[in-house]
């Protein structure tokens, strides 16, 4: 028996917008969310270039839920959001157990390995 599976909704944080419209635009722009990083060029490192994510975590994402998050998993859960509200499910629709939500993420944070080190 085959299943069918449907991708209903699309969201995304990155270095060249933090939602689909955005990153849709910087796409067809021809923009690069790459910049020169003066922190790590000073501490050292050979790659001294990143993708900053420009996001006001603490103004969209409540303060009770953002408190045990890191900056990952608040970034998939900013995307996480859009992607529901892009197929339109309900609180319901997300619950069941055969709705499927999936989410990929780009690796850890640099900016976490820079101040653990």
């Amino acid at each position: 028996m085959t299943r069918r599976v449907a991708v209903t909704g699309l969201g995304i944080v990155s270095s060249i917008g933090n939602n689909t419209r955005e990153v849709t635009e910087s796409l067809r722009q021809g923009r690069s969310g790459i910049s020169f990083c003066d922190v790590y060029a000073g501490m050292g490192f050979r790659s001294q270039v990143h993708g900053e994510i420009s996001i006001d975590l603490d103004g969209v994402i409540d303060r009770r839920l953002r408190r045990f998050m890191g900056e990952g998993a608040a970034y998939g859960y900013v995307a996480m959001q859009e992607a529901i509200s892009d197929a339109r499910l309900k609180h319901e629709d997300v619950s069941n157990e055969r709705t499927g939500l999936i989410m990929g993420s780009g690796g850890p944070s640099t900016s976490s390995q820079v101040a653990a080190a």
